[in-house]
Parts: C-alpha cells; structure tokens; sequence
C-alpha cells in the first residue's frame, strides 16, 4: 500500500470512529457536557462538521460550498435535527476524502495554508479526536461511557488487527 493509499484508510477508520460515536448521541444525552462551561454533545458533532467545510473551503472551496451548515446560528447554535448533524459529518468526511485524493495525485505543494496535504489530513484527524474525546468525557460524566467490547468494535479495532 503506498502512502497516499494508506492515509486514505487513515481518514477512513477516522470517519467510522465520529459515525460510531455520534450513533451514542441521541434526544436523552444530546445536551450533555463533558464540563459546566463547555458544548453539549450535539455542539460537539456540529462543531466537529463545521471545521471541516471550513477548512475543506481552503483546500477545495466547490466540495466546500456543496456541504450545508450544521449550525443555526453560525458557530454558536447547532441545528436541531440531530440526524441531519449525523448526515452531515458523513457528508464532510466524504467530501474531505475526494478532495485529498485529489490532493494527493498533485506534487505535494501547499495547499489551503497547508504545507503539504498530508498535514491538512493530519489536522482533520487531530480535531476530530480531540472533540470525540470530549464526547467520550460527556458521555462518562452522564454514566453512558460506551463498554470495553463497543469501543474495541467501534474505536481501536478501527486500527489494530491483532485481536485481544
């Protein structure tokens, strides 16, 4: 598998993570915080969206401009159908993989504010492990934390082929 292959799996396994976690997210636990001061769970996925089109309009603006928003009220207000948030980020997540797959076959210059593709890519994944962590904390806090045997099927065993 080349290189360029290989990390589109990467942002493959990633978007089955947010999908999976965000099936967790339903009316009971939507507003629920990882913390007092910080975003409800459905915040969460909507954010984790939005950063997406924004920063896929710096790389490939058409891609970009087809997604819809996930919020209200920009940046503040999610939307309220929260199924429409979960299509959305399958919606983004694709839109990123055709965009970098495109990206990748070009000469590996800047693009978007990017050095490289690959550090757009590697941004993407980063910030969307960053809030799916704060939805694993949300999660806790409300005693819904997902079990050891749904986690390795849904998170780690998105990466690791040895089984335990």
């Amino acid at each position: 598998m080349d290189i360029a292959t290989a990390l589109l799996d990467s942002w493959d396994r990633q978007c089955r993570i947010v999908n999976a976690v965000a099936s967790r997210i339903d009316e009971s636990n939507r507003h629920v915080k990882p913390s007092e001061d910080g975003w409800s769970l459905d915040h969460q996925l909507a954010h984790i969206h939005e950063v997406r089109q924004y920063w896929l309009s710096q790389v490939s603006p058409e891609k970009a401009a087809a997604l819809d928003s996930s919020f209200q009220k920009p940046w503040v207000e999610p939307i309220t159908d929260l199924e429409k948030i979960k299509s959305l980020l399958q919606d983004s997540g694709l839109a990123i993989r055709e965009a970098m797959e495109v990206a990748f076959q070009g000469d590996g210059s800047a693009i978007g504010g990017y050095d490289n593709p690959v550090l757009f890519l590697q941004h993407m994944v980063w910030h969307d492990g960053w809030h799916i962590g704060l939805i694993f904390l949300g999660l806790r806090l409300a005693g819904q934390e997902p079990n050891e045997e749904w986690e390795e099927a849904n998170v780690w065993g998105e990466w690791r082929t040895e089984e335990f």
